[in-house]
């Protein structure tokens, strides 16, 4: 198993080498679950060609901090407590974001079949999988000109056509909660030509997930290549990194 994910590995890099890399500047954008992962490479990158951003992290904010910009606002909110997104409305509302990029995400405890299932848990998770990040686009929308693009970073797992195993209750349902607002939002915001979406990055290698095939760094910058785009033809639907359109 250790060979067949290193030779994926290999190959995802190698066609990485032909693709272009395009780059998104001078742009306000907020990135949530900026403290590791696909969110701090994004973080990253973006910050390389003058944007703003406003960047959501948990507790702990150590990596975020070694990239030290002044173009960078970083913010510590616990996502698991929505009530705390109050707090930076006016933040948010004066940032005026061009582009919001969810990344935040908890894949909750490790058991999660229907036996194990509690209520008091799953409500945290949908918390920082969904409702805290839908609480900051809700705000970012009240600037009718200057947000363009949402982004839902989400999982196919998520798919209800392609579940085939069960299980994961917490994980897999929030994402198609997530999935589910995110294509009602498309078609409430499209005469606002508000470009919404979801993407499946696929299987990350992050921490967490360690049996990951795509390098962080390949996954940020496909992302913000389909930003750069912003190709309106992709609004409402659910893509992986290709912008192959997944099923619901």
């Amino acid at each position: 198993m250790g060979i067949i994910k290193t030779f994926k590995r290999k190959i995802i890099k190698i066609n990485n080498f032909f693709s272009k890399d395009l780059t998104i500047s001078n742009k306000n954008i907020i990135v949530t679950g900026a403290n590791s992962g696909i969110g701090l490479d994004l973080v990253s990158k973006l910050n390389d060609n003058k944007n703003n951003i406003l960047a959501f992290v948990n507790k702990n904010k150590e990596n975020i901090e070694k990239i030290n910009s002044n173009k960078i606002r970083i913010i510590t909110c616990d996502f698991s407590d929505v009530k705390l997104i109050k707090d930076y409305t006016k933040i948010i509302s004066d940032f005026k974001p061009n582009i919001i990029i969810n990344c935040a995400a908890s894949f909750g405890p490790s058991k999660q079949n229907y036996e194990n299932l509690d209520i008091e848990q799953y409500n945290l998770v949908l918390n920082i999988n969904v409702f805290s990040p839908f609480l900051i686009i809700q705000e970012a929308l009240k600037n009718d000109s200057a947000i363009k693009q949402i982004v839902n970073i989400t999982s196919k797992i998520g798919s209800i056509t392609l579940n085939k195993v069960g299980d994961y209750y917490y994980y897999r349902t929030s994402k198609t909660l997530l999935n589910a607002i995110t294509k009602n939002l498309s078609l409430d915001l499209k005469k606002r030509n508000i470009n919404v979406l979801c993407i499946h990055p696929g299987s990350v290698k992050t921490k967490m997930n360690s049996s990951g095939d795509i390098p962080i760094n390949i996954a940020s910058q496909k992302i913000i290549n389909i930003c750069s785009e912003n190709n309106l033809k992709y609004s409402g639907k659910f893509i992986d990194l290709n912008k192959n359109i997944l099923k619901w």
